[in-house]
């Protein structure tokens, strides 16, 4: 377990399910509790506007961005929206989707088609052969749900098309970098241990003319907190596609993203990943590259449930059983997976 005086005493025991929500750190429910204590106290409201700022920047050193570089959201859907909505296509171009990633990096594409504009659905490893000169953006998971596969960045980063990544089950998890990257999304309470509520767009600095704020709101002008009335020109960084901060899911946030920045991602992404591949290695299944592993079973739905019965949490994804392993689990975990999960492969 990486940070025990976080999680140590906590009911984390058999808890395989972050791709669904990740578990918090103590630190996180305290400042919840404290801005929950501050709100009905009538404490100044700055003070969590500051918790988003700190939330910001810790993103951004991350991902190996800029604050600047950087909108505050509340869905990976939202940034996707906007990245759509201002996306310079016409008819005869066409986006690149792999056919089955997660719905919500799929569907704010859909409207570019009223535009002429071909949605090229293909298999996970055909994105990179589906470019051509009409292409205006790949849009894809860098790390898929279901079973952890990762996408061809580095092939996609060479194609000449604009990149569009959700990074929600790689960022916390896996190190990321967006150079050579557009337009990075992730939400942040999965891998990253926060509350619901608060997701990140990382959108490179030549692209950010391209993207009309159509959610602006007081947050997106130069000075927000000295003047809030009239119409101001945007702020000329990320910040211009902000919109209103849910102040105490950034309250919450603040403690889960420093633990993931003092701990390192290099140093989860190598906890995460020996568990897994011992994991998977016990089920001869292939090497994860990623800490989730999909293990087939008949009837997943009742393998589930009977696996919750005996401690595990996991869950039905694809017709599989997905098992997520985080800085919070240990080896007794796995072995916990193993055991319960063994009447339901040999049933």
């Amino acid at each position: 377990m990486l940070a025990p005086s976080e999680y140590e005493g906590t009911d984390t025991r058999g808890y395989l399910d972050t791709g669904t929500y990740g578990l918090p750190p103590r630190s996180s429910l305290e400042a919840v509790q404290r801005a929950l204590a501050g709100w009905r106290g009538r404490e100044p409201w700055i003070q969590w506007e500051e918790d988003g700022e700190a939330c910001r920047a810790l993103f951004a050193r991350l991902v190996g961005s800029r604050a600047e570089e950087i909108a505050l959201l509340p869905a990976v859907s939202s940034a996707a929206g906007l990245v759509a909505a201002s996306l310079p296509a016409g008819e005869g171009d066409n986006v690149v989707l792999y056919e089955e990633d997660f719905t919500s990096t799929l569907l704010p594409w859909r409207g570019l088609a009223r535009r002429g504009v071909e949605l090229r659905l293909r298999p996970l490893d055909d994105l990179v052969a589906a470019v051509d000169e009409r292409t205006v953006l790949v849009a894809v998971s860098a790390v898929q749900s279901p079973d952890g596969a990762l996408a061809d960045l580095e092939g996609l980063r060479a194609s000449g098309a604009r990149i569009f990544v959700d990074a929600t089950h790689a960022v916390g998890a896996l190190p990321v970098d967006v150079a050579g990257i557009d337009y990075l999304a992730a939400h942040s309470y999965k891998w990253l241990l926060c509350p619901r509520g608060l997701a990140f767009l990382y959108v490179q600095r030549g692209r950010l003319d391209e993207i009309e704020p159509w959610t602006a709101g007081w947050k997106s002008r130069p000075d927000p907190y000295e003047h809030y009335y009239g119409l101001p020109e945007p702020t000329p960084d990320a910040r211009r596609l902000d919109v209103s901060l849910a102040w105490l899911v950034a309250a919450g946030a603040r403690p889960a993203l420093e633990l993931v920045a003092s701990l390192g991602v290099e140093q989860i992404a190598r906890h995460d990943l020996a568990l897994a591949r011992r994991f998977a290695t016990e089920l001869a299944l292939p090497e994860p590259r990623a800490p989730i592993v999909r293990v087939p079973v008949d009837d997943v739905e009742g393998a589930v449930a009977r696996l919750r019965e005996a401690g595990v949490s996991c869950s039905a994804r694809a017709g599989s059983a997905r098992f997520c392993f985080h800085l919070y689990n240990t080896q007794a975990d796995v072995d916990l997976a193993l055991e319960a999960l063994a009447p339901a492969l040999t049933s």
